[in-house]
């Protein structure tokens, strides 16, 4: 299990789904299961920013980029990546 995942799916399960995370993994849609709106979105970019010292742009919150977890750790280790 990856740290970035394991951090992201914590954050989501006790901020919007209290604690319970029956029937939620790291390939859970966020989107289509009504996890992110975009006031959810917004508070998990800050949580990105904060946690792993990522700066998101317009450009990288997208559907796409914000799916599931996999694909959000998926851009923290990008961006990470990059700024090292």
């Amino acid at each position: 299990m990856d740290h970035v995942n394991e951090k992201i799916r914590e954050y989501i399960v006790t901020t919007w789904l209290s604690g319970d995370a029956r029937g939620f993994d790291d390939e859970s849609d966020l989107q289509e299961s009504g996890i992110l709106d975009s006031f959810s979105t917004m508070a998990l970019v800050a949580f990105l920013d904060e946690t792993f010292r990522v700066h998101l742009g317009a450009v990288d919150v997208a559907a796409t980029t914000f799916k599931s977890v996999t694909t959000i750790a998926r851009l923290v280790r990008e961006k990470t990546a990059h700024a090292a």
